[in-house]
């Protein structure tokens, strides 16, 4: 069963929220409970007080216990406080009320254990006193030495009203919390689909690009995390698309690379063997089949060169070796075009330029410069060399006169099946390898490789080898 992130994100936050929530009014719950027992034990002491005050003073005046008096400045207090005073003597016999008679307390003596458990300090009880009462009261009392003789003074107050307090005090909160809940829980179901909607969006444009359409993108408009990651997702759907369309351009490329030798070769092939081209002919059209199989073995190299290369697996044997005859013998395979532009060819005048390399990956490297060079120098124009040395590298720049390179193309002449416009028109079956494997090639040297062009003058490029330690 497919679950929702959101339906999860949002279970979990109100579980968390209702335990905080029901915690903290049981905190609340608590503290005003005991705040509203303190509160009344203050007051009932206060009044307890006040009697223990009023029985010391009636006892000195009258030189004795004064019932009546006694029982006047009781139910004073007790009108005034609504709290129940009693004057016990030792032995737990109630001898002043404030009760309305009949007082249940002259009819029921303390116990002793009771009796026991108040000092001079006080004594104060939520309870029954050990089932003394039937129900349970607020409770103080006090000891008291009047000439020699130990009495004891209570203060009562049913505990209704804090039961009840506490009945109120929890619908309140019950209320509240329900009510705040009910916002809260609203307020956050909003949010959380508001938040997820960019995680839905995402995830239907991933399932697209999973199928190939990368024509509609992902719109974030906020400026977080998800809108980082949609910029992402379009930046990959764009390269995705990118990549498709350069790998059905390359298939077709590669396609038409490969059929249009091959036609030529098998036409030529047949042509010879079935007499239909005549004998003073074959060495001729020999010439252009073999021109079209080396043709079609450096397209074949460069596509397994690359694929070595990205899987870890092309390694190099460097040696030192003079680069000028490779160069030489490199401009050889392009002679009949040097000469069909009338191409000057400068800088190789030179006796020897020592280089460490491996000697076949720089022949392709030197193969491909010499190529582009040949390909795009204008008629009548110059394709110049020169070396030079500094204290860790040798450098070789191969500079061809011409069009040039605009700064868009400088900055992506080393993309794999990149193509210029200008070489569109001059070369339409490449499928734009060349200059790629060259980047890669000098990379697998721990060397660089550098293009600089001037429009309608020149394009440049210059390959940095680093030297052997033994020069």
């Amino acid at each position: 069963m497919h679950k929702s992130i959101s339906g999860e994100f949002f279970y979990l936050s109100a579980v968390f929220l209702t335990a905080s929530v029901i915690c903290i009014s049981a905190v609340l719950l608590i503290v005003s409970g005991e705040s509203y027992k303190a509160d009344k034990y203050d007051f009932l002491n206060m009044m307890v007080k006040e009697a223990v005050s009023e029985t010391a003073s009636i006892y000195e005046a009258q030189d004795g216990a004064d019932t009546e008096a006694l029982q006047h400045a009781y139910s004073d207090l007790s009108g005034i406080s609504g709290a129940d005073l009693i004057l016990v003597d030792k032995n737990g016999a109630a001898l002043v009320c404030s009760e309305a008679p009949p007082c249940s307390h002259k009819e029921n003596n303390f116990r002793q254990d009771i009796l026991d458990r108040i000092t001079e300090q006080g004594f104060n009880e939520l309870g029954s006193l050990d089932n003394y009462y039937k129900d349970d009261y607020f409770i103080s009392a006090y000891r008291i030495e009047l000439s020699g003789e130990t009495f004891y003074i209570f203060g009562q107050m049913p505990s209704k009203s804090f039961t009840s307090y506490i009945v109120r005090l929890v619908i309140v909160l019950l209320t509240v919390t329900v009510v705040i809940l009910a916002f809260v829980f609203l307020i956050m179901y909003l949010a959380t689909k508001r938040m997820l909607t960019p995680v839905r969006e995402m995830t239907l444009a991933a399932k697209r690009f999973g199928n190939g359409d990368f024509k509609k993108k992902i719109y974030v408009a906020e400026d977080n995390e998800f809108g980082f990651l949609a910029n992402s997702l379009n930046k990959m759907a764009g390269s995705l698309e990118r990549t498709e369309e350069t790998r059905k351009t390359f298939i077709s490329n590669v396609s038409h690379e490969l059929k249009t030798p091959m036609t030529t070769i098998g036409g030529f092939i047949d042509g010879i063997l079935d007499g239909t081209i005549p004998p003073d002919k074959h060495e001729h059209y020999l010439k252009i089949v073999s021109s079209e199989v080396n043709r079609l073995s450096r397209l074949v190299r460069s596509m397994l060169n690359i694929s070595k290369y990205e899987a870890g697996e092309l390694t190099i044997n460097k040696e030192n070796f003079d680069i000028i005859p490779l160069i030489v013998s490199t401009l050889l395979n392009f002679e009949n075009r040097i000469e069909e532009k009338n191409i000057r060819i400068h800088g190789l005048d030179r006796n020897t330029f020592i280089i460490n390399a491996d000697d076949d990956l720089i022949g392709q490297v030197i193969y491909n410069l010499v190529e582009n060079a040949v390909k795009f120098v204008n008629e009548n124009g110059c394709i110049e060399f020169s070396f030079s040395e500094t204290e860790s590298a040798s450098l070789i720049t191969i500079r061809n006169s011409g069009d040039g390179l605009s700064r868009d193309e400088i900055s992506k002449v080393f993309e794999r099946f990149y193509k210029t416009d200008e070489s569109r028109g001059i070369d339409p079956t490449g499928v734009g390898l060349g200059l790629s494997i060259v980047s890669s090639l000098v990379k697998l040297h721990d060397g660089n490789i550098t293009v600089r062009s001037e429009q309608g003058k020149y394009t440049e490029f210059e390959l940095s080898l680093r030297r052997s330690d033994n020069g």
